[in-house]
């Protein structure tokens, strides 16, 4: 045998032996026992995001007394807090600790939740009082969670152990939220119906509620929630690397030293040769994918399926998520982030061409669900390799940087969709929301996407090339 092909054979010998390795590696992890913090932060993920109001959560508003316009500014209100504290609570959480960040943005969810029960339609000053209050309280709740509990659980395994490790914790964390978000949905949105309400009280014996009741039944529930996220982070210990509050620097030197962390944290992205490239690439998916989600009612009113069927897609979407939770697990344990990610980015633009294609029925709801359980990757990959190439003493602040970067970029894409929309509007004479507009913009989606991909390798490319020429 040459000895050119020896050496392949040899190195192909070795290579599955580590793969095999890595897989017996990760069989015998998963029997180990978990840090208490990493198993309170699955609990507190799946408490804090499973939200039974989301199924009617534009009704909800309507139904309150408010108005579209009220109801798009209320929202806008929303994402200006998120995006104003995303990175100064990471640096808060790196420099303070990180389970006081949790803790707080488990009582900021519970006095969020308590402004919701206390509305009472009828009256729309007071209403629109208590949705201001409520969407910043929101706001400052993602913002203190963002980071915080992902560094908590995170630097909770030994650090030989936690890139070994968290696409474990990632697993059972994508698997109850699935089954939560399944349980909200289907909960959420019979709960908030009074006839459906009534006819199950009249078939128990008991006396109807009026509407106004009822509709309090999933904010209720999400009280609850809310509670039990007070209980879970209260559990949650402090990271040692978490670093204690000087009670004797004044409030202007506390505020200096996290904006000084902020910029450490910005300039150490900016020199990375692994974490910026993760970002940009991760932000680049990220903006796409949620944009369709967004707009994905729109897409199944347009290939013909009927509104009473969309809970039922968004069910299957959530149990097609949990079945591939065992997949997202396979791939970070064989695979690097470069083919991962360049998996993930195919996987993007042939849903884009997809759901472009003008397919309709079910099988244009098929065609558009690649694009939803790519979300799910997307958040797995990006949570293993980013939390591996951060080192502990900066991470809820990195993270936090993720957060922001993804709503600003999301931002962006949604006003470049408006004015996509409004521009083939009046190319096409239609009216406003017409699906023929809707149609059109989607077949823009594709090269797009291909173009915004392009030039953001080509940006990290030229990049690297200066950087090693310097």
């Amino acid at each position: 045998m040459p000895t050119s092909l020896r050496a392949v054979l040899a190195v192909q010998r070795v290579s599955g032996g580590g793969t095999l390795r890595r897989e017996e590696q990760g069989k015998r992890s998963e029997a180990e026992p978990w840090p208490l913090n990493a198993r309170l932060f699955v609990w507190f993920r799946v408490l804090f995001n499973c939200r039974f109001y989301y199924p009617v959560f534009t009704v909800l508003f309507l139904d309150l007394g408010l108005s579209l316009s009220e109801f798009a500014g209320l929202n806008v209100l929303w994402a200006a807090t998120i995006v104003l504290c995303e990175v100064p609570s990471g640096a808060l959480a790196d420099w303070l600790g990180r389970r006081r960040l949790v803790v707080a943005a488990s009582w900021l969810m519970l006095g969020e939740m308590l402004t919701l029960c206390l509305m009472q339609p009828g009256h729309h000053d007071a209403v629109l009082a208590l949705f201001v209050v409520n969407r910043i309280l929101s706001g400052l709740a993602e913002a203190a969670a963002s980071g915080a509990d992902e560094a908590l659980a995170y630097d909770s395994f030994p650090a030989e152990d936690r890139a070994r490790r968290w696409p474990e914790v990632m697993a059972r964390l994508t698997r109850w939220s699935s089954i939560g978000f399944i349980i909200a949905a289907v909960s959420g949105g019979f709960l908030y119906d009074a006839q459906a309400v009534g006819e199950l009280f009249m078939r128990l014996g008991l006396s109807p509620w009026p509407k106004a009741w009822t509709m309090k039944i999933p904010l209720l529930l999400n009280l609850l929630t809310a509670l039990g996220c007070v209980l879970v982070t209260r559990r949650m210990v402090e990271d040692p690397l978490g670093a204690a509050v000087d009670s004797a620097a004044g409030m202007r030197a506390q505020i200096r030293h996290t904006l000084d962390r902020m910029k450490q944290a910005a300039r150490w992205i900016w020199h990375s040769g692994a974490a910026l490239p993760l970002l940009a690439v991760g932000v680049v998916l990220d903006s796409v994918i949620r944009l369709f989600l967004t707009v994905s009612s729109n897409y199944y009113r347009l290939v013909g399926v009927e509104e009473r069927w969309f809970g039922l897609i968004s069910v299957a979407a959530s149990l097609m998520g949990l079945a591939a939770v065992g997949l997202m697990q396979r791939m970070t344990r064989r695979h690097g982030a470069r083919f991962n990610f360049s998996w993930l980015a195919l996987i993007v633009l042939l849903g884009l061409l997809a759901v472009a294609s003008g397919t309709t029925g079910w099988l244009g709801v098929a065609l558009g669900m690649p694009l939803i359980l790519a979300m799910r990757f997307l958040q797995f990959f990006l949570s293993h390799y980013l939390n591996e190439v951060v080192d502990s003493e900066r991470r809820a602040t990195v993270l936090s940087f993720r957060g922001l970067a993804m709503n600003l970029a999301y931002g962006g894409m949604t006003l470049l969709f408006a004015l996509q929309t409004r521009m083939l509007r009046e190319r096409l004479g239609a009216e406003e929301g017409a699906p023929e507009v809707f149609a059109a913009a989607l077949r823009w989606w594709p090269g797009g996407y291909v173009l915004l991909l392009v030039v953001t390798l080509g940006l990290l490319a030229l990049r690297r090339r200066r950087r090693s020429v310097a």
